[in-house]
């Protein structure tokens, strides 16, 4: 019950942290608690950051992680087993190998199916090599891997017995400067979920819209009762006003979902999508002024 990140190009780090949050936010299971976070600076020097529980917005992750252009990550449940950084090793100049299920689960051999892969790669194996020699010597341990290199070369794959299962699901993108791969399973969301977090990571490493986008509060907005659930957000994802139809509204402060699943979104007079997530929120006075963990200040919209 994991998700397996990884993303190269500009950003990479910013792209994984947003598809995490993505799966926090749409997802529903073994989501939110331990987490491994790692990056590959331009030297070459992979640098680690996890905790037991609490999710990617647990992680107070530097800047320069965001900006890095090698970035991966594993998340699930709370409390495995120390050390964390087990789920997701990398080795400077080499790569990073992160995945779903246990890619820490050894082989016959005794290496674990991630440090296998990270091994090949160490000998000079590209990463699509590393994770179809590892996948296809273990076709029955329960894994599945994503591989990204020193260069941003990116490949991932299942084992036969992960592919057979019916609740995994996966999604990549690739134009050839930037690449983000997403494995999950039995974490079920209101949406397609790997692609929702590719479309989310994809954006933050290009810029290029897709169906699915985050929409932000950082400012107090309007809250005001309509005939129709609404949203309505600038041409760069920002909400300038909320419309409830929930005729019990009320005018005191509350703490409460503002933005309901499936409200409309509307930017410049034109109806754009709907939320699939919701936005808990402090309110008053006709007004949204916050959310108790800024870190989760998005909802995300599929148009």
């Amino acid at each position: 019950m994991t998700i397996g990140v990884a993303a190269s190009g500009p950003q990479a780090g910013a792209a994984v942290r947003t598809a995490a949050l993505a799966a926090e936010l749409m997802g529903h299971g073994a989501i939110g608690g331990f987490v491994v976070f790692a990056v590959m600076d331009d030297a070459g020097r992979v640098r680690h950051a996890s905790c037991q529980r609490g999710g990617i917005t647990a992680l107070d992750l530097p800047p320069d992680w965001l900006q890095a252009r090698r970035a991966a990550l594993i998340e699930s449940g709370p409390d495995r087993p120390e050390p964390l950084v087990q789920f997701l090793p990398g080795a400077d100049g080499v790569g990073l190998v992160t995945g779903h299920r246990l890619p820490n689960r050894p082989g016959a051999d005794g290496v674990a199916l991630n440090q296998a892969a990270l091994r090949r790669m160490a000998a000079g194996a590209a990463p699509a090599d590393a994770i179809g020699q590892t996948l296809q010597a273990h076709p029955e341990i329960d894994a599945g891997l994503i591989a990204l290199s020193a260069a941003g070369e990116l490949a991932w794959g299942n084992t036969r017995r992960v592919a057979r299962r019916p609740d995994q699901g996966h999604a990549h993108r690739d134009n050839g400067l930037c690449r983000v791969a997403v494995l999950h399973n039995s974490i079920h969301p209101c949406a397609p979920l790997a692609d929702a977090m590719a479309d989310l990571a994809w954006y933050a490493l290009t810029g290029e819209s897709a169906p699915y986008r985050a929409l932000a509060l950082n400012a107090p907005v309007p809250i005001s009762a309509a005939a129709r659930d609404r949203v309505r957000v600038d041409a760069q994802g920002r909400i300038l006003a909320i419309e409830q139809a929930d005729p019990s509204l009320p005018p005191g402060p509350r703490r409460a979902s503002a933005v309901y699943l499936g409200s409309e979104v509307w930017q410049d007079g034109r109806h754009i999508g709907h939320t699939v997530s919701e936005l808990t929120a402090d309110m008053a006075d006709g007004r949204v002024y916050g959310v108790p963990d800024p870190a989760r200040s998005l909802i995300i919209m599929k148009e």
